[in-house]
């Protein structure tokens, strides 16, 4: 009895969880843009993208950056770009200054993936700086984003489970 009882506890727990539950997404403004990023848990990886409107196509099937992420102390999330994500963006605009491109050449090792970190706590962020490569140093935005935790959005999570949702 007493297993057929825990069985049933246990198919109660997986049914009611929430794919909600698994996410944790931030609404951050900078210069007046807004964008989520969303963090899931399960397999540490994140998704940035900016506010769907009327006016534009962006939402969350039009990601921005993506990447993994980890838990560095106490307080800090640090995030690292994927590849796909650098080479996309690398060939729109150079993510790098040509001469961190050519000591990376010179010793013959691929450009590193960017990082940057969120505090937890006031949300502040912080930019790994690879100018003098030999020296890399984390240095904070001239202007920290607004940032708070939100609801993950509908559309995020449609996005995820396939489903059509159209918000507007």
């Amino acid at each position: 009895m007493k297993k057929i009882t825990l069985m049933i506890i246990a198919l109660i727990t997986v049914s009611c969880s929430d794919l909600n539950d698994k996410y944790i997404a931030l609404e951050c403004n900078e210069a007046g843009e807004v964008h989520i990023l969303v963090m899931d848990e399960d397999a540490k990886t994140f998704e940035t993208y900016f506010v769907k409107s009327t006016e534009n196509k962006e939402g969350p099937e039009n990601s921005l950056v993506s990447g993994t992420y980890t838990e560095e102390g106490d307080h800090h999330y640090l995030y690292t770009w994927d590849l796909e994500t650098f080479e996309e963006l690398n060939s729109i605009s150079p993510i790098y200054e040509d001469h961190t491109i050519g000591y990376f050449m010179m010793i013959d090792e691929p450009l590193p993936l960017p990082k940057f970190k969120i505090d937890r706590r006031d949300f502040s962020t912080l930019y790994l700086d690879l100018e003098y490569p030999d020296e890399p140093r984390w240095y904070q935005s001239f202007s920290d984003p607004d940032c708070k935790v939100v609801d993950v959005p509908e559309d995020y999570l449609a996005s995820k489970t396939n489903k059509d949702v159209n918000l507007f």
